[in-house]
């Protein structure tokens, strides 16, 4: 059965990962977003599980003290974040509207068209969508447009497998 939700370990929250994600990331437009993005192979594997569960023996080492080795797996293949400017739309209640539209539109179609293409390129996608529009578009507008965006790091995705299948022969 399909889950459509949107965990906390899918949300693009650190602020270290989203300056990386401005200073190296690729970057295009698409419809209403400008995304910023990021497509890597860790160097441990993505946990099919939601929830990342640390071992009892070892101990957790503090954020600080943290380094891209010493950290937990990884247990989201692709971790989003939403950003609407002040410059766009002046309004706090019009922005959070139109974020929480786009997360809806992700939670919706993350599980059909992107999921299973990470979990099988065994990739991780940070992603940064910034809404460019200067007013509220409709929600079946946005929808369609997530599915677009999602639907093309899928093709990424699929192209990398594609990739690695070629080089393995």
């Amino acid at each position: 059965m399909i889950r459509y939700t949107f965990p906390k370990d899918m949300r693009l929250s650190s602020k270290k990962e989203i300056d990386k994600l401005f200073l190296e990331g690729n970057t295009f437009v698409s419809g209403p977003f400008r995304v910023f993005y990021s497509l890597y192979k860790p160097e441990q594997p993505v946990s099919s599980s939601s929830q990342a569960v640390p071992s009892s023996s070892q101990p957790v080492p503090s954020s600080s003290q943290a380094t891209p080795s010493s950290r937990q797996p990884i247990s989201s293949s692709c971790r989003i974040a939403f950003s609407v400017s002040k410059k766009r739309l002046k309004s706090a209640v019009q922005r959070n509207k139109v974020k929480r539209r786009l997360r809806e539109a992700f939670r919706l179609q993350y599980p059909h068209v992107l999921k299973q293409v990470l979990e099988q390129s065994n990739h991780v996608l940070l992603l940064l969508c910034i809404y460019l529009p200067h007013e509220i578009k409709p929600w079946d507008y946005t929808e369609k447009k997530m599915g677009i965006l999602l639907s093309y790091f899928s093709d990424i995705c699929q192209k990398n497998i594609e990739s690695a299948l070629d080089s393995d022969r």
